[in-house]
């Protein structure tokens, strides 16, 4: 019998879970774009106390079995009821639209966003357009801290913690 993986976009190596967790020690995380939980319960595992959320969009893995409690919420709606419990929020590639702007808008300044997925390089032109986000997105925020340990699929592919810019 051919044993299923979990799906996920992400690679959610033992490594960089570590990593993520003692980044988030102490903090209560709110996740949107959560898909089928597979890293909330990698993380949960480490101790991190997180809330997951998605919409369930058709390409998330969730129809081939959920890993995670997750709660089916519109991502900005899940910033506007959890957002002042949590200290920290979570999105793992989010659509390429302005779902993930709109929640940083409304999440506001000096808070961290974890972001994995592709992040668009403008310097790069068209081979430089990532798949998660939107240019307004990227245009308002900044890296603030790099994963190190992430190893992405692809040279756009990458975990930062991001912060809204003036």
């Amino acid at each position: 019998m051919m044993r299923q993986m979990p799906v996920s976009w992400g690679n959610f190596s033992a490594p960089f879970l570590d990593e993520v967790s003692a980044h988030l020690r102490g903090k209560r995380v709110l996740e949107v774009f959560a898909g089928n939980g597979l890293l909330a319960k990698g993380l949960t595992e480490r101790g991190v106390d997180i809330r997951s959320t998605s919409l369930f969009s058709g390409i998330d893995g969730h129809d081939q079995g959920m890993h995670f409690p997750v709660e089916k919420i519109e991502a900005s709606d899940a910033v506007d009821r959890y957002g002042p419990w949590a200290d920290a929020l979570l999105m793992s590639w989010p659509p390429a639209n302005e779902a993930a702007a709109k929640c940083v808008v409304r999440w506001g300044k000096d808070r961290d966003v974890i972001f994995i997925g592709e992040m668009t390089r403008p310097e790069l032109g068209f081979a430089g357009l990532g798949g998660c986000g939107s240019d307004l997105l990227f245009a308002n925020t900044s890296v603030h801290h790099r994963f190190l340990s992430y190893v992405g699929r692809g040279f756009l592919d990458v975990a930062v913690s991001l912060r809204m810019i003036e």
